[in-house]
């Protein structure tokens, strides 16, 4: 069975895919620097250009016909990015949206998730193998979950109980993931929380 675990957002979505004990990470990040970049790509993470189309003058109705295409365009960039191209098997597991949020971000990025779904129901995933879980759910796996804990924790959780070799790389050059101030590097938290979506399936599932 493969696993594709997913920290969907509109700029910075990240996956993880498991099969056969082995995990694989990919990225499709606006925004990002080049020297971050490097650092992922070079640790074996699956990093990909986009070229989204800005428009912020027209009225609203340009607006909505302009986020329709992106989100469009990058569903199908994730689509394509896969190494393999046959879903019908795959189980699609999302983590969803905080029970805080709330406004036109979050219709934004609903509408964005759903267009990705239905690109993988037309690759002949069926609707009850995506699944979505909520942001505290995962914290639970991870064993994050207690007032005060975080996407800090969520990551040490991650190179702590798990030797895939992207965990491995940062555990031996934390020095290229960590900031001067112990932070971790933009965007490492939306891949961990990719992978504990997929953790978080097994255990429910007992695999």
């Amino acid at each position: 069975m493969r696993i594709i675990g997913f920290d969907f957002s509109i700029n910075k979505p990240a996956a993880c895919v498991y099969e056969n004990n082995t995990y694989q990470f990919y990225s499709w990040p606006i925004g990002l620097n080049e020297k971050i970049i490097k650092i992922y790509r070079d640790s074996g993470v699956n990093l990909f250009y986009r070229e989204d189309k800005r428009n912020f003058l027209g009225d609203s109705s340009e607006k909505m016909r302009n986020d329709v295409s992106n989100a469009v365009y990058l569903s199908n960039l994730i689509i394509s990015s896969f190494s393999h191209k046959e879903f019908h098997n795959d189980i699609i597991v999302f983590e969803g949206l905080s029970f805080a949020s709330k406004g036109n971000v979050v219709l934004q990025l609903g509408g964005y998730k759903y267009i990705l779904m239905k690109e993988f129901y037309d690759k002949s995933v069926p609707w009850d193998h995506m699944i979505t879980y909520a942001p505290i759910t995962l914290k639970k796996t991870a064993g994050a979950s207690k007032k005060g804990m975080g996407k800090k924790e969520m990551i040490e959780s991650f190179l702590k109980k798990n030797s895939c070799s992207f965990a491995q790389i940062i555990n031996s050059n934390k020095n290229l993931f960590q900031k001067k101030t112990g932070n971790w590097i933009d965007h490492l938290d939306d891949l961990v929380d990719s992978f504990w979506a997929i953790e978080t399936f097994k255990e429910k599932n007992k695999i």
